[in-house]
């Protein structure tokens, strides 16, 4: 089982999701769902996703990501985040094999290094408390 939500379509409160559902639901999933023919991985869905689930209209953001989330986020807001693990050790997330071997090389006292293989697999790594950090150009975030 998952500990945390996977991927979500998101839309405005004022918007008529169950009109957004119907539309994705017309695109076949092979088209909806895959970015080879363009090139890319994860455009728009990530590729792994087989299928969209409607939930329900009881279930807003705060359930779907659950109280701990928010209470990180109303933690950052405040400027009062959550405190570092004991050890104090910072597990900084690289994107990709040329990251890591930089990261690797700086040796810095208690700073670990956590390869990822994308900037959405960092952020996950991130909300699992896999890692504590990433740098991302302005663009992602």
């Amino acid at each position: 089982l998952l500990k945390e939500p996977r991927h979500a379509v998101i839309s405005r409160k004022d918007a008529d999701s169950e009109q957004i559902y119907k539309v994705l639901k017309q695109i076949p999933d092979s088209d909806l769902f895959s970015s080879a023919a363009f090139g890319g991985k994860d455009l728009m869905f990530s590729d792994s996703i087989t299928d969209l689930m409607e939930l329900p209209k009881i279930m807003d953001s705060f359930l779907y990501q659950r109280e701990d989330y928010y209470e990180a986020m109303r933690a950052l807001r405040a400027g009062n985040p959550p405190a570092p693990p004991q050890d104090g050790k910072i597990e900084w997330c690289t994107i990709g094999h040329a990251e890591q071997q930089k990261c690797d090389s700086l040796q810095i006292p208690h700073m670990e290094c956590r390869r990822a293989s994308s900037v959405e697999e960092c952020i996950q790594k991130i909300m699992r408390k896999e890692a504590d950090a990433l740098a991302v150009d302005g663009g992602q975030v």
